[in-house]
């Protein structure tokens, strides 16, 4: 269980290193993570400072592998029926500690990088992209539209 939100699903992963380089298995058609079928894959990138959200899906369940990158993604379920509405959760990830996070329809999702170098995520949603229809709506995160304060504080 991740959070507050129902759907949500965490899987940290191993990065195996040495001084070659390293390797960090990610997919594993066996895994409840994996259980839809991979239809689409693509790769984003996130520049330091920066946040890109918040954005939304109807009908596609976000399946992101986060590569690299000092990132938080922030959740909060918007969905009208879900016991969580208007709960928010988050998770963070630092340079070499990848994993994959499970986003479910109706979830609003922001990525921040608080970091000092590009952050890296792949996503493979569990909906075909659509240019005649796409499942995507947006709200600037700085519209206050969803009351969240990105600011990073200690303690």
């Amino acid at each position: 269980m991740a959070g507050r939100i129902r759907g949500v699903r965490i899987a940290r992963l191993v990065e195996h290193v040495d001084h070659r380089g390293s390797l960090v298995p990610f997919l594993d058609p066996g895994d409840p993570f994996w259980s839809e079928p991979l239809v689409w894959g693509y790769e984003y990138t996130i520049r330091p400072g920066r946040i890109k959200g918040w954005g939304m899906h109807l009908r596609q369940a976000d399946r992101y592998f986060v590569v690299a990158g000092d990132l938080r993604v922030v959740l909060y379920d918007g969905r009208e029926e879900s016991p969580d509405r208007g709960h928010f959760c988050q998770f963070h990830f630092t340079e070499g500690h990848a994993g994959l996070l499970h986003i479910p329809p109706g979830v609003w999702h922001a990525t921040q990088n608080w970091g000092k170098t590009l952050g890296r995520v792949m996503n493979f949603p569990t909906v075909a992209f659509d240019p005649e229809k796409p499942d995507k709506q947006r709200i600037d995160p700085h519209s206050a539209a969803i009351p969240f304060d990105f600011r990073l504080r200690d303690g």
